[in-house]
């Protein structure tokens, strides 16, 4: 089982380390809203101490910084370095002087005990393996009273942008996760976020769900956008030419219930959850 782990972890790296600069330019704008609105209800204030757990090219850790101002700080993780790389690069550009950024596992935090009064995690602990243990080094490094906030997919009939491919790949037996992977819709099943979180120890949890739409000019667009994301472009490279234009044709049939005023705009609903140490 370590080793599955490991090598999921490893293909994970490789794959986040090259796809960072898409990453930065077309998902960043995508999670915003999930970003801004798992901030909100965090209760983050200026002077704060702030940890982004997975942090990829810097967010909300740069929101963060800017929120906590020059008497807090927020240090952001994440374990690709080419993310980081792009986090460092886009602080420096800001001005910023309140956020590090380190590379480190989330299921082994390297911070003292109770350093912490917020810790974030924006669509990062569904891809963690043990992502119990992370949830226990989150809670590790918060100050008694200090409060986790996590954001997660919702079930994957609910998050479409995936959803449809997700059906498309199982439709032809072509979804294949690395070894190891854990179900990235795990925590988006009714209790379950809320579940992990009270089983790690976590009081007064509560949550929410948040719907938002992903707009594309159209199918081709979406197609386009979708196989150059690291999951899919490496399914695909594993699939005979036959499967692939199957699966692209399943796709474009499952788009078009989207269609409004001439665009395709896609539902993507995940929870925002709560806990207080």
């Amino acid at each position: 089982m370590a080793s599955k782990t490991a090598a999921y972890k490893k293909v994970e790296r490789d794959s986040w380390n090259k796809f960072s600069a898409r990453y930065t330019k077309v998902v960043l704008p995508e999670f915003r809203p999930f970003g801004r609105r798992l901030i909100e209800i965090a209760g983050v204030r200026r002077g704060m101490w702030v940890l982004d757990v997975a942090t990829g090219p810097g967010e909300p850790a740069l929101t963060l910084a800017r929120l906590v101002g020059p008497s807090g700080v927020v240090v952001g993780v994440d374990f690709s370095p080419a993310m980081l790389r792009r986090a460092r690069a886009r602080a420096r550009n800001l001005h910023l002087h309140n956020v590090l950024f380190r590379e480190m596992d989330a299921e082994r935090l390297t911070f003292d005990d109770m350093t912490f009064d917020r810790v974030c995690c924006r669509f990062g602990l569904m891809l963690m393996p043990d992502a119990e243990r992370a949830l226990a080094e989150m809670r590790r490094v918060l100050v008694p009273g200090g409060l986790v906030a996590v954001a997660v997919w919702s079930a994957q009939s609910k998050v479409n942008t995936l959803g449809i491919v997700s059906r498309a790949l199982e439709r032809y037996d072509a979804f294949d996760p690395p070894s190891g992977a854990p179900d990235f819709f795990r925590f988006g099943k009714t209790g379950a976020i809320e579940r992990a979180l009270r089983a790690g120890g976590f009081r007064q949890v509560r949550s929410e769900r948040l719907t938002v739409e992903w707009v594309f000019k159209g199918p081709v667009e979406f197609w386009d956008s979708m196989k150059r994301g690291p999951s899919l472009r490496r399914v695909l490279s594993k699939v005979s030419p036959t499967i692939r234009r199957a699966v692209k044709e399943d796709v474009f049939h499952a788009l078009e219930k989207f269609q409004r005023h001439g665009k395709l705009r896609i539902p993507n609903e995940a929870v925002l959850a709560l806990g207080v140490k």
